[in-house]
């Protein structure tokens, strides 16, 4: 009977279903048993338990994850050892589609977008690099777009390739596909030199042009071929394949750089490079979370108080009313809402539209309060369905 097939037996989780399978190991989904949480959990396949380098690789994920705790990283809830030696790892179950099958579902995807994709990813990698923890592994199937609440969260997944900076110990070297695919990997991990926060750096950049142009950055040449062109071939300029702003190129370009000390030194280099040429290039007007208050002077000003230290921006300001937004991902709404509760004698609208939020101005459909709540407003707090 091939096992394989059959969920394990784990003490606390009901296992239903395979949700993944690889090389290294496999993917199930169930649920914690104590609350009915849904979670996946990897299990590494029988014949690599005797493999170093396997184990290694899980060990590591294990710790790295334990180490971040960031909203758009995957959270660890458990560990332990199948009765026939098989290490496992509960992680929390993250529902939506993959990064990977977005674009092959879509192709390219707007700049604005890209942007709302990689702002988390980077933060969650700088985070990662002053850890001391490199990924290495950063491409669209390790990415997945889950929503919390209508808003986008980008994680981060497999953080089976990390590598510690300054770490002294055993490498992964067995299994080149344990590794990666030449078409994700920076040029120093070809090489099998050191690797710091510029690999991931590197692998943004792939994963960037990926996005906006809805193909691989050296894809459909085959693997050898492939690593050559990463290494000495000309950078590839996402302009040349889709209809956007050639300013896009030179970001993406210097994080691609063969070598380096010629790229970005962060991720957060790397995104502030692309918001500077994408925000004002594009033009495009984003989802946000629109704010509008009226009510009696005092009131408005604490409201105004109130959605400035949730991030919003205000749009419109008057005595006796204020209108603010902030980009949906960059909110928690739940919060928002609870303070603006706290107003009385207030009339108060949370809702969902478009609009270009360059600084500290604000333009776009989200000014005309009628164009996303009911009006006349009643006295009181609206807020819309899906918030």
């Amino acid at each position: 009977m091939d096992t394989s097939s059959q969920p394990p037996r784990i003490a606390g989780y009901r296992l239903d279903r395979l949700i993944g399978e690889g090389g290294f190991g496999q993917v199930w989904h169930g649920v914690r048993e104590s609350d009915s949480e849904r979670v996946a959990i990897k299990v590494l396949h029988l014949e690599l338990v005797r493999s170093v380098d396997a184990l290694t690789r899980f060990q590591r994920e294990l710790d790295a994850i334990g180490r971040l705790r960031h909203a758009n990283v995957v959270r660890a809830l458990d560990h332990g050892t199948l009765d026939d030696g098989r290490p496992y790892l509960v992680l929390e179950y993250i529902a939506g589609p993959s990064l990977r099958d977005a674009i092959h579902e879509r192709g390219a995807i707007p700049p604005h977008e890209v942007l709302e994709i990689l702002d988390p990813l980077c933060r969650a990698l700088a985070i990662a690099h002053d850890a001391g923890l490199v990924h290495r592994d950063v491409k669209a199937s390790n990415v997945i777009l889950a929503r919390d609440n209508g808003v986008l969260r980008p994680v981060l997944l497999d953080f089976g390739l990390v590598k510690l900076v300054d770490e002294v110990g055993p490498g992964l070297t067995s299994s080149r596909s344990m590794l990666g695919t030449p078409a994700a990997m920076a040029p120093e991990q070809m090489r099998g030199q050191p690797v710091d926060a510029r690999t991931d750096v590197y692998a943004l950049g792939l994963l960037a042009f990926h996005m906006l142009t809805g193909q691989p950055a050296f894809g459909g040449a085959p693997g050898v071929v492939q690593s050559y062109l990463q290494v000495h071939g000309p950078r590839p300029r996402p302009s040349s394949k889709v209809d956007i702003d050639p300013a896009i190129d030179e970001p993406v370009a210097k994080a691609l750089a063969p070598e380096p000390e010629q790229r970005f030194p962060t991720t957060l280099a790397l995104l502030d490079a692309l918001r500077a040429v994408i925000a004002p290039a594009d033009g495009a007007e984003v989802d946000v979370v629109a704010v509008y208050v009226e009510g009696a002077p005092e009131t408005v000003a604490r409201a105004t108080q109130l959605v400035t230290a949730s991030g919003l921006v205000v749009g419109i300001a008057a005595p006796d009313s204020v209108l603010a937004v902030a980009p949906r991902n960059a909110v928690d709404t739940g919060k928002l809402r609870a303070s603006l509760a706290t107003l009385v004698d207030a009339t108060i609208a949370i809702g969902v539209s478009k609009a270009l939020v360059r600084g500290q101005i604000v333009d776009g459909d989200a000014l005309d309060v009628e164009s996303w709540a009911p009006y006349p407003l009643r006295s009181g707090l609206w807020v819309a369905e899906g918030l």
